[in-house]
C-alpha cells in the first residue's frame, strides 16, 4: 500500500520551474493560495534535496487555515546546513537516506537529529519504497512540489495519482524542468486524462489538472 500522490508544480510556458540561474518566483498570490490549501488537504509535503538547498523553504501552511503537513526531503548525501527552514520543527520532518549515507555522515545525522528531525535509513532511495514507509508511518496523502529530477523519478516509477500544474506566462528559454530526468522513449511515455482546465483569477495563468490513466 502507498498514499494518494499529487504533484503540483508552476511552470513557465516552456515547461520550465526555475530558470539558468535558479529564479523560481512564479506564482501569482492565487496560485499560492491554491497550493497552500492543498498542503492542508495532505498528510505530507514532499521535495527533493536540490530544492531544500537552494530554495531554503519552510513548506508552511501560509496562505489559507490548516494544519501543516510532515515535511519530507530524500537525500543521498545527508549534506544539509541544519540552519535550513525545513529543519525547524514542529512540524514534524523527515529525512530519507541510505545506509552507506548515514555511516558516511553519522555526526551530521545526529546534528540533525538533536534538532528534532526524523532520519529513515533504506538500502534504496526508490519512490515507491518511500511511499510505502510513509504510508506505514500514517501518511495517506503526499503532496510533491519539486524538484524537477524528484518529480521524474516519481512519475518514472509510475508512483504518482495526479498531477496539477499552473503555467506562468513566462518563458525561460533554459533552467530546470518540471520533470527533469533521463526521459522516456516516445512510444513509452505515459498519457494522463485532463480532467479539470480553468483560467486563473489573476487572469494570466492556466492551471491544469491530470489524472493518470
Amino acid at each position: 500500500m502507498r498514499p494518494y500522490i499529487i504533484i503540483f508544480s508552476t511552470t513557465t510556458i516552456d515547461g520550465r520551474i526555475a530558470s539558468k540561474d535558479y529564479y523560481s518566483e512564479l506564482s501569482c498570490p492565487y496560485d499560492k493560495m491554491r497550493l497552500h490549501i492543498l498542503r492542508t488537504e495532505v498528510d505530507a509535503v514532499l521535495v527533493g534535496s536540490n530544492t531544500v538547498r537552494i530554495d531554503n523553504p519552510k513548506l508552511l501552511v501560509k496562505y489559507a487555515k490548516g494544519r501543516n503537513p510532515v515535511r519530507v526531503t530524500i537525500s543521498e548525501s545527508l549534506n544539509f546546513d541544519p540552519n535550513l527552514n525545513i529543519f525547524s520543527v514542529p512540524p514534524d520532518t523527515i529525512i530519507y537516506t541510505t545506509y552507506q549515507a548515514y555511516l558516511r555522515n553519522e555526526d551530521k545525522a545526529n546534528e540533525l537529529k538533536k534538532k528534532g528531525v526524523k532520519i529513515r535509513v533504506l538500502e534504496k532511495l526508490s519512490s515507491c519504497i518511500i511511499a510505502e514507509d510513509l504510508y506505514n508511518l500514517g501518511v495517506k496523502r503526499i503532496l510533491i512540489e519539486g524538484g524537477g529530477r524528484t518529480i521524474w523519478n516519481f512519475i518514472k516509477d509510475n508512483c504518482f495519482d495526479e498531477i496539477r500544474i499552473t503555467i506562468s506566462p513566462k518563458i525561460f528559454g533554459n533552467g530546470v524542468s518540471v520533470v527533469n530526468g533521463e526521459g522516456f522513449k516516445g512510444i513509452e511515455a505515459p498519457e494522463l486524462k485532463l480532467v479539470d482546465c480553468k483560467i486563473c483569477e489573476c487572469k494570466k495563468e492556466i492551471h491544469l489538472r491530470y489524472m493518470r490513466l
